[in-house]
């Protein structure tokens, strides 16, 4: 917040003299309008003038909002958002990130558990944009180690369980969810996911991996869906920030998977994400702005899952001209490219291959 204070001795003058102006204003933040406040006296009236002042100021203090104060998810101390500076980071405070920043890093070879050398089935469920370009459907990648009982679902977007049951499987298959960031087309299929089990009456618990606020943002969504839906089974929602890690269930093969910072919405929380499982790396992009972090993590991955969403550059989105002018630094050893515009999709010759629904490999 900032005051302003004028005194201004050239009023007009009237029976007692010359008048003096004292004028304030206070700006409560430095986007919004001032408050404005005005007396006038007699010139000489110094004391006068004095508590004016300090009146226009205890009133013009009180006028201010509130700090924004809110509780970190990590250590719950509750601390000014704004004053901290946490306009991109609302949930957790600035010591808590500069502490999962400096998080050591496991070594590449501690990460792939006991799934060494099996490899990985990928099978792309939903690999269209928001807006269902080309008929794709939505943000949905299934992984499970070779051999191993269950699976990942990377993003689950609405429909994700619907082509579950297309491609032969089901929510009972998913032993973990990994989250991207809270964007309809990317996370509102997993309500349809809590709510099949029911049917199938799951036992078996469900690891979810998501950005802070993962917990908050998916009990809403329920509830907004499907009011008073509780899931029946052990569901365990573990929000992380860039620097950490989390293990995957033994279900599906052991394995980590560790969050970076993705370039996408300013103000909220969007990975991406390096998973080592079955002896592979995969490295998955969300969505996100073509960054050097994001060709760092993917150097030397068996396969990266990389967003193309235009030709050209659009905000918080990665176009087939940046990937072009990229290509000589990116490092991995396949790369298929996701939530492709309808641009994108009538290119004659893309840089790299487009993924599209149904798709089926192994790295």
């Amino acid at each position: 917040m900032s005051f302003e204070i004028r005194i201004l001795g050239e009023g007009e003058e009237d029976a007692g003299g010359r008048a003096v102006e004292v004028r304030l204003k206070a700006w409560p933040r430095a986007d919004e309008d001032p408050t404005e406040d005005s007396l006038f006296f007699a010139a000489g009236d110094e004391e006068e003038i004095l508590e004016a002042v300090s009146g226009l100021l205890r009133r013009g203090t009180a006028a201010l909002p509130a700090p924004r104060r809110v509780t970190c998810r990590r250590c719950d101390l509750v601390f000014d958002a704004v004053a901290e500076g946490e306009r991109r980071r609302p949930f957790v405070c600035r010591g808590c990130q500069d502490a999962a920043a400096g998080t050591p890093r496991e070594p590449e070879q501690g990460l792939s558990g006991g799934a060494a050398g099996r490899g990985v089935e990928v099978r792309f469920l939903g690999a269209g944009n928001a807006f269902g370009a080309g008929g794709r459907r939505q943000a949905a990648i299934f992984l499970r180690v070779r051999g191993a009982a269950k699976g990942v679902l990377l993003d689950a977007g609405p429909g994700c369980h619907a082509a579950l049951r297309g491609a032969g499987l089901d929510g009972e298959d998913i032993a973990a969810v990994v989250l991207s960031h809270f964007h309809g087309d990317h996370y509102g299929g997993l309500p349809f996911i809590e709510l099949d089990a029911l049917r199938t009456r799951r036992r078996d618990p469900l690891r979810i991996l998501a950005p802070p606020g993962g917990a908050h943002r998916l009990a809403a969504l329920r509830e907004c869906l499907y009011p008073g839906l509780r899931p029946g089974f052990p569901e365990e929602v573990l929000e992380l920030l860039p620097g950490e890690s989390a293990s995957l269930p033994d279900a599906c093969g052991g394995g980590r998977a560790l969050p970076f910072p993705a370039a996408h919405q300013p103000t909220r929380w969007a990975f991406g994400w390096k998973l080592q499982l079955g002896g592979r790396t995969l490295v998955y992009s969300g969505d996100t702005a073509l960054t050097g972090r994001m060709l760092q993590e993917s150097s030397g991955a068996d396969l990266l899952i990389h967003e193309c969403s235009g030709v050209s550059p659009l905000p918080g989105h990665t176009s087939h001209q940046e990937i072009v002018a990229a290509r000589p630094r990116i490092r991995a050893r396949r790369v298929l490219l996701v939530h492709a515009g309808t641009e994108v999709q009538r290119l004659p010759d893309p840089v790299f291959d487009l993924a599209h629904d149904g798709q089926r490999l192994v790295v």
